[in-house]
């Protein structure tokens, strides 16, 4: 699609999910949207529902039933193509970007978890995809936008402006990967753009990764974008909180929609504009079902994409007796048998005093029975580098009174291994490490991720000590590996808690 020259601007969007404004004349064109968002490499069936075979499948039915009667379509995606699947993740969501590139997919917004890779991971897989990447409030260090802002899209008798916005918790949540750069405001950046956008195109689309009622979110949500009444904005399509609407949500004069997550159902917005004025609009979301019809070349290509990913992740590297729980809403707020591990791997690898990590870190439980490469990868998708830094038992003790003021429910919500103590009213007490008290003036090795390390997830602590940090060349999976190895079988008992709070 080619960028448009300024056009005049039709009147504010005024349609409800299903309210005609004036009578469709013989010259009114149909615009529909269809829209998934936080894909997380799901590429496949799961529990009978969902699957990209099934998904493509559907588009195309649509899509030929759209262009059959002279209408238009756009496939957007609302962001976090990337992380969450092994599969998927092994091969960089490259099979992912082929997929959406063969269904039609015509953009994307950058979601938080693209910023899990390096920029030039991410720059390639745009290039691989060939549809853009967008985030208009992502600036590098010089302020410039890395990706495109927006897309003009040309429909012949439609012009369609596509604007991307990204939830500013990344600088805090992702800092890893921003190589400078940050995050803007989010309503600032759309009213700026918007205030352009309107003049140049029929209808403009917000495609965002904002999220809908988050708890502890610290970033603008598309509740808020919306409620800001930017003139000119018609529709925001949304993802980040994995949401799905059962009905779009009208604030003013924008619609508000969100598509679940995991390619499990599919957006749509049929649009009917009339010179330059949306005269008609409806919402509704559709399950992406296998046996309503599979797409048979997408369906072989997945068979494709499984085997080159099993290949690696398939191989036993030992056993548990019991479930190691790593459940989101377990790890984000007590410890667990797992997070336990998972804390005593990292120090077993590298020989420190102490380790630490998030519950935002571990993604998934593991059953009783063999482990696989692939169950040790689902729990930690990430590819976080570990690293190592002394601190001086004054500095661990601050360390200990921030862990002590994160609430239970967060992302950061610390897992330790080598040390205990007691929280009481957010008083750290009775400190040891290794059995023994806490010296100030000693000095301990901590192993951590580099995520935590680099201030991700609100760790600043770290950042007055990032010059005394050091690269283990180990990966988080890979401690686990190597602990899983060597402790097989598993007995998966709970030990005593390390941070307890009282």
């Amino acid at each position: 699609m080619k960028k448009q020259d300024p056009a005049p601007r039709k009147l504010p969007l005024l349609a409800a999910l299903w309210l005609i404004l004036a009578p469709v004349a013989s010259q009114a064109t149909e615009l529909m949207v269809l829209h998934i968002n936080d894909s997380h490499g799901h590429l496949w069936t799961e529990e009978g529902r969902g699957g990209f075979d099934a998904l493509a499948f559907l588009v195309a039915s649509i899509d030929r039933e759209v262009t059959g009667r002279g209408g238009h379509l756009l496939f957007l995606h609302g962001g976090d193509v990337n992380t969450g699947v092994p599969e998927s993740d092994l091969q960089q969501a490259l099979p992912d970007l082929a997929l959406l590139r063969l269904m039609g997919c015509d953009a994307m917004v950058l979601g938080n978890h693209e910023f899990d890779n390096p920029q030039a991971l991410l720059r390639f897989q745009e290039s691989f995809a060939r549809f853009p990447f967008l985030s208009a409030n992502f600036v590098d260090e010089r302020g410039k936008n890395p990706f495109a802002p927006y897309w003009l899209f040309d429909l012949g008798d439609l012009r369609v402006a596509v604007l991307g916005l990204t939830t500013e918790e990344t600088s805090r949540a992702s800092p890893l990967h921003l190589d400078g750069g940050h995050f803007e405001d989010v309503i600032a950046t759309a009213r700026r753009h918007v205030a352009d956008l309107k003049e140049r195109a029929d209808v403009v689309i917000a495609l965002a990764h904002l999220g809908w009622d988050l708890p502890l979110r610290t970033g603008t949500g598309s509740e808020e974008l919306a409620q800001a009444s930017i003139d000119g904005l018609d529709l925001v399509i949304d993802g980040h909180s994995h949401t799905l609407f059962r009905e779009a949500r009208r604030i003013g004069d924008t619609f508000v929609a969100q598509a679940g997550w995991a390619g499990r159902h599919l957006g749509r917005f049929d649009l009917t504009v009339e010179e330059g004025e949306i005269v008609e609009a409806r919402w509704r979301t559709i399950a992406v079902d296998p046996t309503t019809g599979r797409d048979a070349a997408t369906t072989a290509r997945l068979h494709y994409y499984q085997w080159q990913g099993s290949r690696k992740i398939g191989a036993v590297i030992g056993s548990t007796d019991k479930i190691l729980d790593g459940e989101r809403e377990k790890v984000r707020s007590e410890e667990t048998n797992l997070s336990h591990m998972a804390a005593d791997a990292m120090r077993e690898r590298t020989g420190a005093d102490v380790a630490l990590l998030n519950g935002g870190g571990i993604r998934d439980s593991i059953a009783a029975g063999p482990v696989r490469l692939r169950d040790g990868l689902a729990v930690f998708p990430f590819g976080n580098d570990v690293v190592t830094l002394d601190l001086s038992g004054g500095e661990l003790l601050r360390l200990l009174r921030f862990l002590a003021s994160i609430p239970s429910g967060a992302g950061a919500f610390p897992h330790v291994s080598g040390l205990r103590c007691r929280i009481v009213d957010g008083a750290v007490t009775d400190v040891l490490v290794n059995e023994g008290p806490l010296e100030e003036s000693g000095t301990y090795r901590l192993a951590t991720i580099a995520y935590l390390a680099g201030g991700g997830d609100g760790y600043e602590i770290f950042l007055p000590w990032k010059e005394r940090l050091v690269e283990t060349g180990y990966k988080d999976i890979d401690a686990f590996v190597a602990y899983v190895g060597t402790h097989s079988p598993l007995d998966g008992a709970m030990g005593p808690l390390r941070l307890v709070r009282e």
